[in-house]
């Protein structure tokens, strides 16, 4: 977590020293799933928190954002429904997201790009007692996509859609029903306060 801050503190001064780039903060919360676990739904919250800078790229309503962010995934089972077991997966990750961003005259961004992550934490829960049959992959990849809306002079909404390109954990041994690779899938609600332009 050391690392973070100093790595954070680096990118925003050396981007705010550059009159180029734009810097922020980002700040929300994700709603995500798994494929695989024999569950359906966006059922597990988390939080999304980071830094971000952004370079403009061959046209002015062009481009190029990079982002360190603190990322929570996952899957849950519902406490409404009726199943043998209820299930929790928490995922933790450090990720880096490259988006390529394009602004529109009317406040709208749209963005797409790939996000990098480590896994630095997880727990996997059946009816509340922790289970560690097969740990998740340390390296993800995520396709990225999604929009941002700027409605304030420094301050932008932000909807992200995230879904891995690997699996996230090979076969699973321990879930009868499905015995497939695992992808996790989210979106991301937050605002972005940008503190240089």
């Amino acid at each position: 977590m050391r690392t973070l801050l100093i790595a954070l503190i680096l990118i925003l001064s050396n981007s705010i020293s550059a009159q180029n780039f734009d810097a922020g903060f980002v700040g929300g919360l994700t709603m995500s799933q798994i494929s695989g676990d024999g569950l359906a739904g966006f059922d597990k919250p988390g939080i999304r928190i980071g830094a971000y800078i952004s370079y403009p790229i061959t046209r002015k309503n062009m481009n190029f954002e990079v982002g360190m962010q603190y990322l929570q995934k996952g899957s849950r089972e519902p406490s409404s429904k009726s199943s043998i077991s209820k299930f929790s997966m928490d995922m933790h990750y450090l990720e880096l997201p490259f988006t390529i961003n394009y602004a529109f005259d009317n406040g709208l961004i749209i963005e797409s790009g790939l996000g990098s992550g480590i896994l630095v934490s997880y727990t996997e829960e059946i009816e509340g007692l922790e289970v560690r049959v097969n740990t998740p992959n340390t390296f993800a990849v995520d396709f990225l996509c999604g929009v941002q809306y700027q409605f304030l002079n420094n301050l932008k909404i932000n909807v992200r859609y995230g879904n891995s390109l690997i699996p996230i954990r090979k076969e699973d041994v321990a879930n009868s029903l499905e015995n497939k690779d695992w992808y996790s899938s989210m979106v991301t609600f937050v605002l972005m306060y940008q503190i240089s332009r």
